[in-house]
């Protein structure tokens, strides 16, 4: 094949390529965030098969126990384990906002530790008496 048709076809091959990108959201398009809406809930029985395809996307082992889940557009992107703390998210969705919106949610959820009773003495140290 001729060398000069091959140069032209690849250009034009990269610019249908390029504008199929724009158009998708991808090389050149704008970086301005779309308004997504965003369910974060308690995982279902369900979930349990998008959990697992996020955690070995992720690179995570599956968690048990109370889980927060993201649902974006009805697919669950992101996944909060409330024991470990520690997201499972897809690494090939922009997640980082929705896994902040599961952590904020998960420290609502966690009631406040007890704290210990504060009086006049509260602040100091007990000192005991030497024998």
């Amino acid at each position: 094949m001729d060398p000069f048709f091959n140069h032209l076809a690849a250009d034009e091959h990269n610019k249908d390529l390029l504008e199929a990108a724009r158009r998708n959201g991808g090389v050149g398009a704008s970086r301005r965030s779309v308004p997504r809406s965003v369910t974060v809930r308690y995982f279902e029985e369900r979930d349990i098969e998008a959990i697992r395809r996020l955690a070995v996307l992720d690179g995570k082992i599956e968690p048990d126990g109370a889980v927060l889940v993201a649902d974006v557009g009805g697919h669950i992107v992101a996944a909060l384990p409330l024991l470990s703390g520690e997201a499972i998210a897809d690494p090939f969705a922009p997640t980082a906002d929705v896994v902040e919106l599961l952590k904020l949610r998960a420290a609502q959820l966690t009631p406040p530790r007890p704290r210990a009773p504060r009086g006049i003495f509260g602040r100091f140290p007990l000192v005991s008496r030497a024998a």
